[in-house]
């Protein structure tokens, strides 16, 4: 994995590690941002995608992958499972090849792609949990700027397939933070 990859992978986890140390326990039954989901069903799904990449990244099944989507990933302490799936994920980026494909549930991706979409999953996720604590987006300007920039094209090939909304349309004086919300049509 590159640097600038590993830099905005960096970011992407600590914008999510943010949200999620802001939730509280009266939080997790709430809406989230992503509305068909409660909190806690939004964060069972991010930690469960730490799983899953992982495993795409090893060449599983697409039936193992898929068979961990509804599992309860949160643990006793949601940090805690974050951190173990995510350190898991990052450490098979460093050892498997990023150009091999692998067989996600929208086809076959090369693992550098799948390494994308867990940025824009933990960034994205991360506005939805912070719509559904009624905090503010903790993403930094240079994250915004890479996925706005170097990601927007995926965010719209990926569209509804990939989890995503229509794009909402995007106005002139809009900060790199607002261009990718709307890209996501958020």
């Amino acid at each position: 994995m590159d640097e600038v990859t590993t830099t905005q992978l960096d970011q992407a986890e600590a914008c999510w590690v943010t949200a999620l140390r802001r939730v509280r326990t009266s939080d997790l039954n709430r809406t989230s941002g992503a509305a068909e989901w409660s909190n806690a069903e939004l964060i069972n799904h991010l930690i469960g995608g730490g799983v899953r990449y992982t495993k795409l990244l090893q060449q599983a099944s697409t039936e193992e992958v898929e068979a961990t989507r509804g599992a309860d990933q949160l643990g006793e302490d949601m940090l805690d499972s974050f951190w173990t799936h995510e350190r898991s994920f990052r450490a098979l980026v460093y050892e498997c090849d990023l150009h091999a494909p692998v067989a996600h549930r929208i086809g076959s991706i090369p693992g550098a792609q799948l390494v994308q979409m867990r940025i824009l999953e933990l960034a994205l996720h991360a506005a939805d949990l912070s719509r559904g604590t009624g905090h503010d987006w903790p993403i930094n300007e240079s994250l915004a700027e890479f996925i706005s920039t170097e990601l927007g094209d995926l965010i719209i090939d990926l569209g509804p397939e990939g989890g995503y909304r229509p794009p909402r349309p995007i106005g002139g004086g809009v900060t790199h933070a607002q261009r990718v919300l709307l890209l996501s049509g958020r």
